[in-house]
Order: structure tokens, then sequence, then C-alpha cells
């Protein structure tokens, strides 16, 4: 079976193999012919195979060591004992190997996103499809519930398929937020040799993943070297945001280390979720916070049990600021002088925005000749948010409608006067804009008696996870200083 550098491997079943079982997250083919992936689990019947080595040096820049068995894999139904692998990253040439795998296969999963300017036979052809029937079938799908006949970019799609190609079933996701508990999807799957279609929804596995780097240049490039995903990094930063400026409050030498969310469903990757976890080490000074769900009580917590949480969420996309909060700007449509009472987030277009904080829709508009398709929320305390210039609305969104924060409200997009996609977000505060880049808006109670006995129970293991990550990283750096 053939891949090309797009596609993405995340699950493979052995049988009649010297394996018991291979089970993987992601595996990206590249086109040098090496598959970077993080081994989740490898049982092996003993002495039945050799492995070479398939890593490429201890880093810490992988999600690794939370010692959890692989969702995917149900352990009684592994024939003996073998040795077990646990989450390390690495690469592996392909060469010959994927194509021997590929022969004992019973069926293989692969899975790609759409892509900007993408065609059906594109996508096909990257998951590695060849199957006629499928093909025509899926074109004969009439009406909106066929997601090939306008295609959405950034949907995740999942492909069971035969080593030949020919699928077995398909699955094509809708958006979730991190507040998702499960997942909506299109699926096609094949029942005594015919195919079928369907609308489902089931529910999400969770499991934490944990990372660690150091600052050498940059926040940004530092997750990017410890493979933390966009939305978590922007997680970190409202979580920083409460006890530094994290544009100029960040220095060389600074270390971090951090759990969060990693969700699945039925091996399909959906992506990173919920920070759980936060440690960031500077100078001498430890910021942490730590998500907690205890009776009648959520949110963020230092290790004391003081509240770090904020009302509102300085970002509400994963975006990069094109234009500050501003009296005075000219503006880049008309050209005029005029304040900006809010933030532009550049993002491509149909980039998941989410609501900033708990609230009811108060107004849902068009305006051709200013902020496009936008919305407003009214929340507690004479705040309101507004989101501007969205290609679209998320599903059931109407005046009236309550929402929680982190929940998945609109899309970014080029409605109304602007000159590329972005989100034009404000902040308010009894009728009056404020900058929420730098408004202080921490709230909430700390943690008392009974509950904060509790929450130090339930962060301790996640306590114990970063230390070690930390004693982990002092290691590699003592190493790395050593050889230099």
């Amino acid at each position: 079976m053939f891949y090309n550098q797009s596609t993405q491997i995340r699950r493979a079943d052995f049988q009649n193999s010297p394996y018991s079982t291979f089970s993987t997250r992601p595996c990206q083919m590249s086109g040098s012919g090496s598959v970077s992936f993080l081994i989740r689990e490898i049982r092996v019947k003993p002495f039945n195979i050799k492995f070479t080595k398939i890593l490429t040096g201890l880093g810490m820049t992988a999600a690794l060591l939370l010692s959890i068995p692989s969702p995917a894999v149900s352990q009684d139904t592994l024939p003996g004992k073998g040795e077990v692998v646990l989450e390390k990253a690495g690469e592996i040439e392909l060469g010959d190997l994927i194509q021997q795998w590929a022969s004992e296969m019973d069926h293989v999963y692969a899975e790609t996103r759409i892509e900007a300017k993408d065609t059906n036979k594109k996508i096909f052809e990257r998951l590695g499809i060849n199957d006629k029937a499928f093909v025509r079938y899926v074109n004969s799908i009439k009406g909106k519930e066929n997601p090939f006949a306008r295609l959405q970019t950034g949907r995740l799609i999942q492909a069971r398929l035969t080593p030949t190609g020919e699928v077995i079933s398909l699955r094509v996701f809708r958006p979730i937020d991190s507040l998702s508990r499960d997942v909506a999807y299109f699926q096609v799957s094949k029942e005594s040799g015919k195919f079928k279609h369907a609308n489902l929804k089931s529910e999400i596995d969770a499991f934490p993943i944990a990372s660690s780097a150091v600052i050498k240049t940059s926040l940004e490039s530092a997750a990017v070297s410890a493979n933390i995903p966009a939305n978590v990094l922007t997680q970190i930063k409202e979580r920083l945001s409460t006890s530094m400026d994290v544009n100029k409050g960040v220095a060389a030498g600074d270390s971090f280390s951090v759990i969060y969310e990693r969700r699945q469903i039925d091996g399909a990757d959906l992506g990173s979720g919920k920070l759980l976890a936060i440690e960031y080490f500077s100078k001498g000074k430890t910021i942490d916070s730590y998500w907690y769900e205890g009776e009648g009580v959520e949110g963020y917590f230092d290790s004391e049990g003081n509240n770090t949480d904020i009302t509102f969420l300085r970002m509400p996309c994963e975006a990069r600021v094109t234009s500050t909060f501003n009296r005075v700007r000219k503006h880049p449509v008309t050209g005029r002088l005029r304040p900006h009472w809010g933030v532009d987030l550049g993002a491509p277009r149909g980039t998941p925005i989410y609501a900033a904080g708990d609230g009811v829709i108060s107004s849902k508009k068009y305006q051709r000749r200013g902020y496009g398709y936008w919305l407003e929320l009214t929340h507690a305390g004479g705040y309101k948010s507004l989101y501007a210039h969205l290609s679209k609305y998320a599903s059931g969104m109407a005046e009236g409608v309550r929402v929680k924060k982190g929940q998945l409200i609109g899309y970014v997009g080029t409605s109304g006067m602007v000159t590329g996609p972005h989100l034009h977000y404000e902040l308010k505060k009894d009728g009056q804009q404020i900058n929420p880049l730098i408004a202080d808006l921490r709230t909430g109670e700390n943690l008392k008696e009974d509950a904060l006995e509790d929450f130090k129970l339930a962060i301790s293991p996640m306590r114990r996870q970063i230390a070690m990550l930390s004693r982990l990283q002092l290691a590699q750096n003592s190493a790395a200083t050593g050889s230099d």
C-alpha cells in the first residue's frame, strides 16, 4: 500500500506476525523516506523480533513518560506477555520494513486533514484509497449530509482500509472544542459487500501527555521544540498571564513542564484538549497552575489552592496579534485615523473561535461595510465580548443561547470590511472597551479546608510526574553542557 508525505498512520493491528500488537500516534510520512511517530505501546512475543535503535536521542522535546495503557489496546486480548515500551519519540527508516508490515496487516488506519484547495481526488490519494466502488458511492450521496460535496478546511478524516486500499470505513469528523466530551462525525462503512452512510456521535477518550522544555529564544520556539500543540500553547499563555507578562517576562534559561489531554476515538487522534498542569521555573521563582474538578467547584489553582483562573480568554482563537488595542490607528481599508477598541487576531479562514467566558448571546448580526458576520456575548459582572468578521457561526448559535467559556461559537473569516482573514475581538466592562491582552481578569475564590485537602491529593500524581520531568531535563542539560 502506498502512502505519500501527508499521510498519517494511526494504528495498525497485526495478525499472524511476530507482533502481538503495534499501536502508534501520530505517524507522519516524510519525503525523505522516514517516519516520525510516538510509540504508544509495543508488545512482542519474546525472542521473535529484534528492534534496532529507534531513538534519535533522549529528547525531552516529545510527549513522554506517562505510564498509562493505550486506550486503543485491550490487555485482555493480548496473547501472552511481552516487552512493553512506553511513549518514546524517534524516527525509523521505512524502506522494505513498511512494505513487510503492510503485507501482514489485516487492516490499516490512515488519516489526513482537509487542506485549502483540496479535492476529493487529492484527499483519497493521500489516504491511500484505491476503491472505485467507494468513490462512486460517495459521489452518489446527495444534499448537505455529504461532507465531500463542500469541503471544509481543517476537518479530520480517518479511513480504515485493507492492505490494497479498499475502504472498510471512513469518518469525517466535525470540529470540537476543549469542552467537548463527545464528537459527531459522518461515516461511510461497508457491510456485507455494500456501502452505507450515517451521521453518528461517540464519546471521546482522553489521556494525559507530559512534556518539558527549556527556553532558548522564545516561549513559542520552546513549545515547538517540545512538540506542544498550538492550542495548548495558547492555554499556557493564559495561565502564565495571571502572574507575568508573557511577551516581556520570558527569558532564556527559563524552563517549564506541562501535562495536557490528548484525545482519541477508536484510535483516531482528535488532537489535544485541556491543559491539566503547568510549572514554570524562572530565576528561583516558580509559577504553577493545576486544573481541578471538585464537588461544586472547577478551575485552575496553584499548589497552595489559590485561584489562578481568569474570567475571560485573552485570545479566543489560535492566532497571532496583527493589530493591537489603540486609541489612534490608521484603518487598513479606509486609511482614516480612528480608535481601534479591540485586538485583531490573524488566523487562517475557518480557524475555530471560542467563547471568551460564560455568557448569553445578546446580538448576532451581519454588517456588510463593517463587522461582517459578528456576535456579542453578555457576561456576568457588567462584561461583554464581541467577535467580528466571522466566516460562519457554529451550529446552534442564536440570540438568547447560553454558552460556556471555551465553547465553539464560530470560525475566522473575511466578512465585512477587511484586508485578510482575522478575528476582531473586543472586551467591555460596564460599556467601556478594555484591552483583553493586559487587563486584570482574575476572579474566583481560593480553596479551603476539605476542598483544599482533596485538591492537594488530586494533583499529587501530576506534581510527581513534573518533578521527574524536571530532573530528566536537568540531566539532559548537564550532559549537553559537558559535551560542548
